[in-house]
């Protein structure tokens, strides 16, 4: 009896051992499944988020009840308000259907110490890598200046944030912005924009084809081909 429990005892034991070493195995690989280094960017500032309403922003911005431009169209409204901040200069912020898309941050692009380039390093400390950067010139159209346009991206699964810089190329110092933007409703609006410049297109008077000839000659076609091939043969 006592060898068959001393027995039972250590059969038990390398169980548990076995077990713990399952474990340890284990456990990394759902650790590293499971969990993401992955980093979430914001997704709201200042009180103002992505997706609220236009009346939840007024209640934490009363000043937005009466800056905005777009008219009452939910498409296009935009709202414009002066920032008391000493860095900044104004806040904007862009709905669709009455559900905040993008948010704008305007600086001071004096008073912010090393510009651009300093707000970039700060960003990349907290957000991790970019997408890349995007240089541009970008011209007025008549020839008469040309903007250098600066444009860094992170993008996680449902927002995007970007840092641009925009100056004209004789000047050193000009615009430093920051969107942080809701893909989904993002990409509603574009899409809304794409099918609203369709129908326009459309409702742009042309003379057509008469629907009538083109099925006659549809089948006419064919059967002058046919002909033609069998007086050929």
């Amino acid at each position: 009896m006592h060898i068959k429990s001393r027995t039972l005892s250590i059969i038990v034991m390398l169980g548990l051992v076995f077990g713990l070493l399952l474990g340890l195995l284990v456990t990394p690989g759902i650790a590293a499944q499971d969990g993401t280094d992955e980093t979430v960017l914001p997704r709201e500032f200042q009180g103002a988020r992505l997706g609220m309403s236009l009346s939840d922003l007024v209640a934490i911005v009363p000043e937005a009840n009466r800056i905005s431009r777009g008219g009452h169209d939910p498409m296009q409204r935009i709202v414009v308000v002066p920032s008391k901040d000493r860095y900044l200069q104004r806040m904007e912020y862009r709905f669709y259907k009455n559900r905040l898309r993008e948010l704008v941050v305007y600086y001071k692009a004096d008073k912010v110490p090393g510009g651009y380039e300093r707000l970039l390093e700060r960003l990349n400390e907290s957000y991790g890598k970019s997408l890349g950067t995007d240089m541009r010139i970008i011209e007025d159209g008549r020839g008469s200046y040309a903007m250098l346009v600066k444009k860094t991206s992170w993008k996680d699964r449902a927002t995007m944030t970007s840092l641009i810089e925009s100056h004209k190329i004789t000047e050193e110092r000009g615009e430093i912005m920051l969107t942080i933007t809701d893909l989904d409703l993002q990409q509603a609006f574009e899409q809304d924009q794409e099918y609203r410049r369709r129908q326009g297109e459309l409702s742009i008077p042309l003379p057509l084809p008469d629907q009538t000839i083109q099925k006659r000659q549809a089948t006419i076609l064919p059967l002058d081909h046919a002909r033609a091939g069998r007086v050929s043969g």
